[in-house]
């Protein structure tokens, strides 16, 4: 009996000592509405900054022809990942989202300490560029302010 007591303490204690290495974090966030009449949908990019490399995790824009030329407005988006032609793929990308509340679901591959980046632009509007330095070896759930193009985000790393 003492033994697997034992037993079951060791097991608890190297699962409990174990980091969490997400492969995947959660972001919500809301587009605020404006009142104006001239209202176009933002553009939405979200992508991790390491010092080693910078890689796309969604992009939101106007999809309505292959090669979009306002891509550029995203302006940090556009020098880190965008103006090297690497595209990410369509499983990420999409049409621009009116306003409203969002939960997306980002695959972060191995990475385990990194800036999370969040750029809001709209035509004729603001532009909002959020950064989150991001430390997946233990779940966590961040926190960032609401700013003129987006509301509040969550983001919750781990279970």
């Amino acid at each position: 009996m003492k033994k697997q007591l034992l037993l079951a303490a060791i097991l608890t204690s190297a699962t409990l000592a174990t980091p969490v290495f997400a492969n995947s974090i959660t972001v919500d966030f809301s587009l605020p509405k404006f009142s104006t009449q001239d209202y176009n949908s933002p553009y939405v990019a979200i992508w991790t900054e390491t010092k080693a490399e910078n890689n796309s995790l969604l992009l939101w824009h106007s999809i309505k022809r292959k090669e979009d030329k306002w891509l550029v407005d995203i302006r940090r988006w556009w020098r880190k990942v965008g103006r090297y032609g690497e595209m990410p793929a369509d499983a990420i990308t999409g049409a621009t989202k009116g306003s409203g509340d969002y939960n997306v679901i980002l695959d972060i591959g191995d990475l385990t300490k990194f800036n999370l980046m969040i750029e809001v632009v709209r035509e004729d509007g603001g532009r909002s560029l959020l950064r989150q330095a991001i430390d997946t070896t233990k779940s966590t759930k961040y926190t960032l302010k609401a700013d003129v193009e987006v509301g509040e985000i969550t983001i919750n790393v781990g279970k």
